[in-house]
């Protein structure tokens, strides 16, 4: 996928979408981080310009007004730094431009780097290796042009640092039409970290997009992520726009979920859990929580279980948020005589810690 030729651009749908959930994510981030760690840095590897033609701003801004416009800023008060790479000169000056009107505290340090994202963050993280250096809790937005600008390795070796978060866009239509073209081979390879991409040249097209996006999906895993989730960007009839998540923290995912379930509908948008391919969950305020109640039932049988256990299989193998459960899912299916308590509660239907739970043959 060609980036554009000129320095600033229009904003398009997808790019309105992705950064709405990047603003959410980087809200809930950062109180967390910076209530237990001196430092934080968030790490946006194709920044751009700064802005739209349109005026909108574009993810540097975001990144930094996440923080400068926190409502509990005054209570974050840990070094936060942000490092903006782009690789032309000229958007890396108008970038230094908007940065230079905002009023930066004490506290926050901007760095702007003229380069790749390849070639500089892989430095960085290489230096960090070889002093033996800790990195600090780190959030990486990764948003290329082109697939071949975010390896899957350079992915893999950030994420063997500890604290560490990424969230990569990959529009999969564009990279799916590249599939079966003569001198791809590298490019792909380099995205996603092998050559099994090319299992997906004799399928489908729809076929074909949910391969890629299952191969993203298991190489970010294999690369050091204990949890992924990818969510869809859909604007109109335009399909395979998906946002990476990956992490190593339940905490993590748990704001992740959060921030995606709470998303404002935006005009001509749909979000969406597609991190199983073949079945989309779409984000709405009263969403359908069968599928939900069946993963539990799948799961425990009629197996006494734990509350605690009932969440964390929420959390990590469903599309649903943990504020989906109790409410929505376990106390109408007690309702209706399909669940039972086993400890005594003072109340019905409500499940505080410790409560253990089985579901009725």
């Amino acid at each position: 996928m060609a980036g554009p030729k000129a320095t600033m651009w229009r904003l398009e749908p997808h790019s309105r979408g992705k950064h709405h959930i990047l603003r959410r994510y980087v809200q809930a981030w950062l109180p967390i981080m910076t209530s237990s760690h001196g430092r934080v840095v968030l790490v946006d590897g194709f920044a751009g310009p700064g802005r739209y033609l349109g005026g909108e701003e574009g993810s540097p801004l975001i990144l930094l007004k996440a923080y400068l416009e926190h409502r509990y800023r005054n209570h974050m008060t840990s070094e936060i730094v942000y490092l903006f790479i782009d690789d032309r000169a000229d958007r890396v000056e108008h970038l230094r431009k908007e940065i230079g009107i905002l009023e930066l505290p004490a506290n926050v340090q901007v760095d702007i780097q003229h380069g790749t994202y390849q070639d500089l963050f892989r430095r960085r993280l290489d230096a960090l290796q070889e002093s033996g250096q800790r990195l600090a809790p780190t959030f990486a937005f990764i948003d290329p042009f082109g697939y071949s600008d975010a390896p899957m390795d350079l992915t893999g070796l950030f994420l063997q640092f500890q604290r560490c978060e990424v969230l990569i866009y990959i529009p999969l239509p564009f990279v799916a039409r590249f599939l079966d073209r003569d001198g791809q081979e590298t490019a792909l390879n380099a995205l996603f970290g092998t050559n099994r991409w090319r299992e997906g040249i004799p399928l489908s097209w729809d076929q074909r997009l949910t391969f890629l996006h299952d191969l993203f999906r298991d190489q970010l895993r294999s690369s050091g992520c204990t949890y992924v989730r990818s969510f869809e960007i859909r604007s109109g009839a335009a399909r395979g726009y998906h946002l990476f998540f990956g992490t190593t923290s339940l905490r993590g995912l748990e704001k992740m979920k959060e921030a995606m379930w709470s998303l404002d509908p935006l005009t001509g948008q749909q979000f969406g859990d597609s991190t199983n391919g073949d079945q989309l969950v779409l984000f709405q305020a009263e969403p359908d929580t069968t599928p939900l109640l069946n993963a539990l039932k799948e799961q425990f049988s009629n197996h006494e279980f734990s509350i605690e256990a009932a969440e964390r299989l929420t959390l990590t193998d469903t599309p649903f948020a943990t504020g989906h459960l109790r409410n929505r899912t376990l106390a109408p299916a007690e309702r209706r005589g399909e669940l039972e308590a086993i400890t005594a509660r003072s109340r019905v239907r409500t499940y505080a810690p410790g409560t253990r739970l089985r579901f009725r043959a």
